[in-house]
């Protein structure tokens, strides 16, 4: 705008201008000036302030405040130039001229006028541009802008917006959270940004851990471990397995560690191989480690190789070569008497895959003074030294420990052993399986001594004698009375989809009879539940299996056995995992172009008798109460004594009868004319029947059985389904009685 004649009077509307920071700017001023030349004072006021900032009278210099001195000059008579902009410019601005010489209309009211500044955004307040954090503290960045209009301000991270206001916390930092973030300014006029690079404090990050190395020896060996930290003083420290590198003798002199955290073993030998670990700290936190491997490979060579090789005569015996290589050894050479051994010129002489030569008898062909060489793929370093081999008598047992000691728990038991040879043995005792953890003595000839027995000390012992030449053993048997059950072993679970069955071993019943429960547990319900929501179930009359119904389809199980007798119950057996099958509907969802029937498990054919006629024995049944499962055949088996036989293993599935014309004669097994056959259902004999119904694995027979009587002539019969491929059982004893 610029200024104009004018009228006589005021403008009524405001003017309106806008402007961008840092350029000049015009204020109109429209009022009536004198046309005779009289003198006048302009001043302009900013809304706001009580005076007015800006005050010209005819050719003196114009008053200006210091907010826009050097900025703010007159523009023609009375409009007002404001030069390089600023944004607290912006507002209303009122000029007024005062007329020295009139007596009325002393001031001339001028127009009002609003200037706007558009501004870009500018920072009012920003972090530093490094900001330090504790890992696992927090911290809050602020960042203010000023510009118009007015700017948004958001934070962002490698692009990504993080924040659309001014405030970003950042809370339990961890290393990740280090790196910069951006405070960005944004309006229509333009954006501003600034960086801050966060700085975690911490103890260090491995970013180039060490890897296994293979090298040959004499080779120099190159780990690396770059790590990164804040601060920045990085020591490094190695270890090989658990000791520093410097502490270990004869590694310190040919080990240096680099700036950067590399390791250099110089001229490896195969006692550096080993397991090397990297330490970096910087005196924040717990100094993080990385671990690698040194693999030395170098020619096979002889250790430890005895002075004198002793062997006992008479008995087998074995000459070794005492090797170390890396890679393993592919051949020893042999040297008798400095001469080279032909090893096949020595009947019962064999060379063994180690390169041991084993002789199966020893004799004075064995005297002699021997030498080896080991190979590998790297060749060998050289002959072992010269070892002459001696015989010696093999140590004798002069007292030899019984078969089976019994004796009451917390009862003091000796058990005699003592040996003899040249030279004198050494005797020591050793438990076979899980060693004792009681308190045991040998006495001075060789005897062993519990002072006060326990459970633990039941079980096989091994007596030793020892000297230079061999060793012998000689073996009994400790069984420790009053006490608990031992745990029930060999536990196995055979599932279904709704039940399972439980076998076990019993062990030793402490010398009382024992009793035995199933102990089982869902998996899922027992984890959320705890380890005291197991379910047990009394197995009754002694036996070593027991059926678990009431399952739930596809889910797992967990089981174990308990024994007890009346001091107690024993220790858990090992707990068996199973998954129930699913049910079998799911089969025609899971396999749609398949339709198999629902499993069918057959009952026992019923009602099996024998009885003798002229022409043999005749066996007669009922066919099972589902019949109406298509049956594909029946197999009889018969048992005298322990051992169980095939009959007929094609019966068809009409017949109810089986004539066994010549059972006598080709089985082995007479019975006598004078004998009668009377039939026994007795309470073991059913219980045997349940064991065999659903003790038969599928897609098989049963292959173990068992009889009420050890004496009877046993007969079980047996129908097969060719759908469900399961099989069960009648078992018929047959108890042959004197006239």
């Amino acid at each position: 705008p610029s200024d104009s004649p004018g009228a006589h009077g005021v403008r009524e509307e405001p003017q309106f201008v806008t402007s961008r920071a840092g350029e000049n700017v015009i204020l109109g001023c429209d009022v009536s000036h004198p046309l005779n030349g009289q003198p006048y004072v302009v001043e302009w006021f900013k809304y706001g302030m009580p005076i007015p900032f800006f005050i010209n009278f005819r050719f003196y210099p114009p008053h200006v405040d210091p907010e826009y001195a050097g900025r703010a000059s007159l523009h023609g008579k009375s409009s007002l130039r404001i030069e390089n902009v600023r944004s607290d410019d912006q507002g209303w601005y009122e000029c007024k001229v005062l007329m020295l010489e009139q007596q009325y209309d002393t001031f001339h009211n001028g127009s009002w006028v609003h200037l706007t500044v558009n501004a870009p955004p500018t920072f009012t307040d920003t972090p530093s541009q490094y900001v330090e954090a504790k890992e696992a503290g927090s911290i809050t960045l602020t960042c203010t802008a000023f510009g118009n209009p007015k700017p948004s301000v958001s934070w962002l991270r490698e692009g990504s917006l993080m924040v659309s206001d001014g405030s970003l916390t950042v809370l339990s930092i961890t290393r990740e959270d280090r790196g910069a973030y951006t405070c960005r300014a944004f309006s229509p006029q333009g954006e501003a940004i600034h960086t801050t690079r966060l700085l975690v404090q911490g103890p260090p990050f491995i970013v180039s851990p060490p890897e296994n190395i293979t090298v040959n020896i004499s080779q120099d060996a190159f780990f690396t471990c770059q790590a990164e930290a804040y601060p920045r003083n990085l020591t490094y420290t190695w270890f090989w397995e658990e000791d520093n590198v410097f502490f270990k003798n004869d590694l310190k002199r040919r080990v240096s560690i680099l700036i950067d955290g590399s390791l250099i073993i110089a001229q490896v030998k195969p006692e550096d191989a080993g397991k090397y670990t990297c330490a970096p700290s910087n005196s924040l936190g717990r100094p993080p480690t990385a671990s690698a491997y040194l693999t030395v490979q170098y020619p096979a060579r002889v250790v430890n190789m005895p002075s004198v090789i002793y062997v006992a005569i008479g008995l087998p015996g074995f000459i070794r070569c005492p090797v170390d290589a890396n890679p393993p050894v592919s051949l020893v050479k042999w040297k008798k008497d400095g001469l080279p051994l032909r090893i096949d010129k020595y009947p019962g002489w064999s060379q063994m895959d180690d390169g041991s030569i084993r002789v199966a008898e020893v004799t004075e062909d064995s005297l002699g003074t021997y030498t080896c060489m080991p190979y590998n793929a790297l060749g060998s370093m050289g002959w072992s030294p010269p070892a002459p081999l001696v015989l010696k008598d093999p140590p004798k047992f002069s007292v030899v420990p019984g078969g089976e000691y019994r004796q009451e728990a917390g009862r003091e038991l000796v058990i005699p052993c003592e040996a003899e040879g040249d030279p004198f043995p050494n005797i020591t005792w050793r438990k076979v399986g899980k060693p004792s953890k009681s308190k045991h003595n040998v006495l001075p000839r060789g005897s062993l001594q519990f002072k006060s027995l326990t459970k633990e000390d039941h079980g096989e012992w091994e007596c030793v004698a020892t000297n230079v030449a061999t060793s012998i053993t000689a073996s009994t048997h400790v069984q420790v009375i009053g006490t608990s059950p031992h745990a029930p072993t060999a536990v196995h679970v055979v599932a279904s989809s709704t039940w399972a069955n439980v076998s076990w071993v019993a062990s030793y019943d402490g010398g009382f009879q024992q009793t035995f429960s199933v102990w089982y547990g869902h998996v899922l319900k027992r984890e959320r539940l705890g380890p005291h929501d197991w379910l047990s179930t009394p197995v009754p009359g002694g036996h070593d299996w027991m059926l678990v119904p009431g399952l739930e389809p596809e889910t797992t199980y967990q089981f174990s056995v308990l024994a007890q007798n009346k001091l107690g119950t024993g220790p858990f057996s090992e707990v068996v995992t199973v998954n129930t099958l699913a049910p079998a509907g799911l089969f025609l969802l899971l396999f749609p172009i398949s339709t198999p029937e629902p499993l069918v498990l057959l009952t026992p054919p019923r009602c099996l008798t024998a009885n003798r006629t002229q022409q043999g024995v005749l066996l007669t049944w009922i066919p099972p109460a589902n019949h109406t499962a298509p049956i594909q055949h029946y197999v009889m088996e018969f048992r005298l004594g322990e051992r169980w036989e095939v009959l007929d293993d094609s019966i068809t599935a009409g017949e109810t009868e089986l004539l066994a014309r010549d059972l006598i004669q080709v089985k082995g097994c007479e019975l006598p004319q004078s004998h009668t056959v009377t039939l026994s259902h007795t309470q073991d004999v059913l219980l045997h029947l349940c064991a065999l119904i659903y003790g038969c694995p599928h897609n098989s027979q049963v292959t173990q059985r068992r009889a009420a009587h050890a004496r009877s002539l046993c007969c079980t019969l047996f129908c097969q389904n060719p759908i469900s491929q399961t099989s069960a059982a009648e078992m018929l004893s047959a108890e042959l009685l004197s006239d």
